[in-house]
């Protein structure tokens, strides 16, 4: 063979090797869209099924925070799982499960079905993403593994977007249940894709070993002992806010002149904000770092919260400093999971990411618990949203924390390994 025909073949190669690794991260991203539509479904549809059922509003509490107890299982298991199962396996399951979870929400017949539904739902959500988001920037080189990671982790977003957008007319049209039905076939048409991209057991197997199968004790070696611990604080705060607002705010849009039929566009503004968010951070990441500019987009999500607080707004207003909200603190969801791929070795990525996410998760139970506490004990929405300023201003603090660490010599360097899948 001569050399042209070796450099024409060698050229393919590579060119096949890219459309992999692009079609490995599509695949995710989409995964973890339809997440995001699934896990928020909940907040838009809660408002029409509270009229239908002649139910208020904080009466839907159990339904949100069985949403985040399920999904913190999810997390919490799908890395040691992944390790002894494998990623297909693993993967596989999840997506099964959130599917089918969320399809049978559609015949629920009270809160407490609701809520069982949506656990269900939410462990195989919460095993999901994880796996997505490794074998994603497993699948991508070194340089680029944050960047992909982020794109994947904005599947959130956009599923949230696309679901507050669709589920108006949804609902108008065919009612609740059409909005649940949606969400719960789409994963599961897609799932046999995601099964093609997903790495077996072998593969699992052989990248877990040096780290212990992938325990959880693995990510406090002395490395990343420090970051370990303020990564979950950091998720912990912001999953706070973030959840908070994204399962209340469609509730309390009243005061601010909006209907219920109106509340999916509350949840659409706030999940286009975060994906808008998302996007700038992927293109802003190699120049500025992830650390710096999760500081800038925590400071935005506090600067939008104090001027719905205080401001007089136009509904149209309401919405765009939603979106605000939405692009400092999904942005911050987002974040944490690159911040979890940069720390973490291929071997344990799975198990940091979600725990990370877990700790995040944990965050997310205890935020939308403590807005509908405030909703019942009849706090005003405009003070209700007011708080989330003190978690966010916290969240701020441990960036620094964070940045200090990753400047000490004792604290070990972050690896910056990678994995391919060609």
């Amino acid at each position: 063979m001569d050399t042209s025909s070796v450099s024409a073949a060698t050229s393919g190669d590579a060119s096949r090797s890219r459309l992999a690794r692009i079609g490995v991260v599509a695949i995710c991203f989409l995964i973890v869209l339809l997440d995001g539509l699934d896990t928020t479904s909940i907040a838009f549809v809660a408002p029409a099924l509270a009229r239908e059922w002649g139910l208020p509003p904080a009466a839907f509490t159990p339904a949100f925070v069985a949403t985040s107890v399920g999904a913190v299982v999810g997390y919490l298991a799908c890395g040691p799982l992944a390790s002894r199962w494998g990623q297909r396996t693993v993967g596989g399951l999840s997506v099964a499960l959130f599917g089918l979870g969320t399809l049978l929400s559609a015949w629920s017949p009270d809160v407490p079905v609701l809520a069982a539904l949506r656990f269900v739902a939410a462990v195989g959500l919460g095993g999901a993403l994880p796996v997505a988001v490794s074998v994603a920037a497993g699948a991508t080189p070194a340089r680029y593994k944050e960047t992909a990671a982020m794109l994947v982790a904005a599947g959130l977003s956009a599923g949230a977007v696309i679901g507050g957008m669709a589920g108006v007319p949804l609902m108008r049209q065919y009612g609740w249940h059409s909005v649940f039905m949606i969400g719960g076939i789409l994963p599961l048409v897609l799932l046999p894709f995601f099964l093609k991209v997903l790495p077996g057991r072998d593969l699992a197997t052989r990248t877990s070993r040096p780290a212990q199968g992938g325990s959880v004790a693995a990510l406090f070696d002395r490395r990343w002992r420090l970051r370990t611990w303020l990564l979950w604080l950091f998720a912990f705060l912001i999953f706070l806010d973030a959840y908070a607002l994204t399962f209340w705010i469609p509730t309390l849009l009243a005061e601010f002149g909006f209907g219920p039929a109106q509340a999916p566009a509350a949840t659409a503004a706030f999940g286009l904000g975060g994906l808008l968010g998302s996007l700038a951070m992927m293109a802003l990441v190699a120049k500025l770092g992830v650390k710096r500019l999760l500081a800038i987009t925590t400071l935005i999500a506090i600067a939008s919260i104090l001027v719905v607080n205080q401001a007089a707004l136009a509904p149209g207003q309401v919405l765009a400093v939603i979106g605000g909200m939405g692009a400092g603190l999904i942005t911050g969801c987002v974040g944490q999971s690159a911040l979890a791929v940069s720390y973490y070795p291929p071997e344990i990525r799975t198990t940091g990411v979600g725990w990370a996410a877990a700790s995040g998760r944990i965050g997310s139970i205890v935020g939308p618990a403590l807005g509908g506490l405030m909703l019942a004990l009849n706090w005003s929405p405009r003070d209700i949203v007011l708080t989330a300023v003190v978690p966010a201003a916290a969240a701020l603090a441990v960036l620094a924390a964070l940045a200090w660490v990753d400047r000490r010599p004792d604290a070990g360097p972050a690896p910056v390994q990678a994995t391919s899948i060609t």
